[in-house]
């Protein structure tokens, strides 16, 4: 092993603390990297990088920041050595302007300690703090914000700065009231298994991200965000993610953001059972949102709809086939052996006050015409129900 009196940390401290050559920090570290045969990355604590100095080409910056996430490295106080596909890197934290980043430095040809490297990093900081340098701004938790502000011209320019156009969208993703490290690691495992590609903001309960369209990815439709909100349940405390998938403007996006915003507060209220909440979901909560608000003949339309229970049978007799009629449409997928099992009654239970319910509305409640109505009169009547209760 070299002295340490080696060239690394002589060449550093020469580059990185030679005011007189160079004009700024990041200037200084490029040199010394190239000097030194290393890379180096800030990421912001959204694993987002915000400087990087590459002088290989060995693995990409997402593949490092999921590794980084799935090694629970935001939970390290001091120098973690990972091999990632290979490569060996070195991270740990910094505070820079009393914010925390990570530095992520890359050993080109593992010709140096972890000594040696833990020192190359204090030397590092130590130059951030006596350059005054703050990293760049993190521009894609910016784009992402503003997606969900709906400040579109601002997205749009950001969209640029990051050097994505349109055919690059794919879709976004909100999961609130989530334990921030375990939903990154189910997060970045997902888009591992998968090769997908995302751009993800983190706030202190929260994760949003966005989709991007990536050429090596796999499917991954509804069962597998089904999956994906199941885990994020069990193991993160998410009790619902959202998803919407199919856009292809800065607009949709904003659209996406703006349906997932006007109808979290009510959509489980509507599905209960539910975790995982595609557009077509978050579409029907918002028509029944309106509904609900605007009253009128619209509103009274759908509560005809299922008024008949209510005429022809007692009080409790009506309690119950409503709560069936509900389960079987909006929690079962009108499946009478799951909404048994939902109730706690016999599947035969189930059968006969489906017979029941159709008797008394008269009409096949399982034929194509007849479910939009009906779901929506249902769904309507939970939420109004919900809010009595509130």
């Amino acid at each position: 092993m070299a002295d340490f009196t080696n060239q690394l940390l002589l060449d550093s401290i020469y580059h990185l603390l030679n005011f007189e050559k160079y004009s700024s920090f990041p200037m200084a570290a490029r040199e010394c990297a190239l000097a030194c045969n290393f890379q180096m990355v800030i990421f912001s604590d959204d694993f987002n990088p915000v400087f990087s100095v590459e002088t290989r080409h060995g693995v990409s910056l997402e593949e490092a920041a999921r590794m980084g996430i799935e090694t629970d490295i935001q939970h390290s106080t001091e120098n973690t050595k990972l091999l990632c596909q290979g490569i060996v890197t070195y991270w740990g934290p910094v505070n820079i302007k009393e914010k925390k980043y990570y530095l992520m430095l890359v050993d080109n040809d593992d010709c140096y300690s972890q000594e040696e490297i833990v020192k190359l990093a204090e030397i590092i900081e130590l130059a951030m703090g006596m350059w005054n340098y703050l990293p760049e701004r993190d521009v894609t938790a910016e784009f992402i914000r503003a997606i969900r502000r709906g400040t579109i011209q601002l997205a749009s320019s950001l969209m640029d700065e990051l050097g994505l156009c349109n055919d690059d969208l794919v879709g976004v993703y909100f999961v609130p009231n989530v334990k921030r490290d375990e939903a990154l690691k189910l997060i970045s495992a997902q888009e591992d298994k998968y090769s997908l590609k995302t751009l993800r903001v983190i706030e202190t309960r929260e994760v949003a991200g966005i989709i991007l369209k990536s050429s090596g990815s796999s499917d991954f439709g509804e069962p597998e965000w089904k999956a994906l909100a199941k885990d994020l349940s069990e193991e993160a405390g998410a009790p619902k993610t959202f998803h919407v998938i199919g856009t292809k403007n800065v607009e949709d996006l904003c659209a996406a953001f703006k349906l997932i915003n006007e109808t979290e507060a009510f959509v489980q209220l509507i599905f209960p059972y539910k975790h995982s909440f595609s557009k077509y979901e978050l579409a029907l909560a918002n028509n029944c949102i309106n509904i609900c608000l605007n009253g009128g003949s619209v509103k009274k339309y759908y509560q005809d709809l299922i008024s008949g229970l209510k005429l022809e049978t007692k009080d409790s007799k009506s309690k119950q086939l409503m709560e069936t009629l509900e389960c079987f449409m909006l929690d079962s997928g009108m499946n009478a052996a799951k909404t048994a099992k939902i109730m706690k009654v016999h599947v035969n239970t189930v059968q006969y006050r489906i017979k029941r319910i159709r008797d008394i509305l008269g009409v096949d409640i399982t034929g194509n015409t007849i479910i939009p109505g009906l779901m929506t009169a249902l769904a309507v009547s939970r939420i109004q129900k919900e809010a009595r209760n509130l």
